[in-house]
């Protein structure tokens, strides 16, 4: 089976789409996200302002569509390489291992990580303007959740998480310490990975203690 090449449209598309992205990122690096500004971007992209708007309507979507790109990556890359760095299967250790990853990306750029953040909460409560990467991101943050549920299933099976326990909970559970956790990191200056996600790794800790299996007890059985 021959793949299809690319014909001359669609690779000028690609290769325009190359040097906005990179042109964004230069330019949110350098100048920091309130003084970055569109005209900036697509005068560096070496493209038009009105061309640069036909792949993102402002600069928080150009921010979104580095966001998506970059956690992309990352999520693919962790939960690949899980099995071999952590094949006992420890639940904690798969969380932290799978979230550290994420600590050291945004930890690269504090400032500019937690105005993404900031940015993101804001995107939801206003009507998406097309082209908008808000429905990418969001679509990315459920395929994470849907591993981690993934992760959950596996603890049942091997008895270390009650069977009672809802997996869809329990990832909730795990997202809603990240996300906290996280945030409030960058708010203190995110320049120490390692003090952050040793926090990250507590609190995972406390959290899941509250569904583990207890020593002396059957795993259908819950405390009172």
């Amino acid at each position: 089976m021959e793949l299809a090449v690319p014909g001359r449209r669609e690779r000028s598309k690609l290769e325009k789409r190359r040097r906005i992205n990179e042109a964004a990122r230069a330019v949110f690096t350098e100048f920091g996200y309130e003084r970055a500004n569109m005209r900036e971007i697509a005068k560096r992209a070496g493209v038009a302002t009105g061309t640069l708007f036909l792949y993102a309507p402002d600069k928080r979507n150009l921010l979104l569509w580095i966001l998506n790109d970059d956690l992309d990556d990352i999520t693919k890359t962790s939960f690949a390489s899980l099995a071999d760095a952590h094949p006992d299967g420890d639940l904690l250790a798969q969380l932290v291992f799978v979230f550290e990853a994420r600590y050291h990306y945004w930890g690269a750029d504090p400032d500019l990580s937690l105005r993404a953040l900031q940015e993101l909460i804001t995107e939801r409560d206003v009507q998406a303007t097309p082209p908008s990467h808000i429905a990418p991101y969001l679509q990315r943050r459920v395929v994470l959740h849907e591993h981690i549920v993934a992760l959950v299933r596996t603890q049942q099976r091997r008895g270390r998480i009650r069977p009672s326990e809802d997996p869809e909970g329990v990832a909730r559970l795990i997202l809603a310490v990240y996300n906290s956790a996280v945030r409030d990191w960058l708010r203190g200056g995110g320049v120490n990975a390692r003090h952050g996600i040793d926090e990250l790794r507590n609190l995972l800790r406390l959290g899941l203690q509250g569904c583990a299996v207890l020593s002396g007890r059957g795993a259908g059985e819950t405390s009172n």
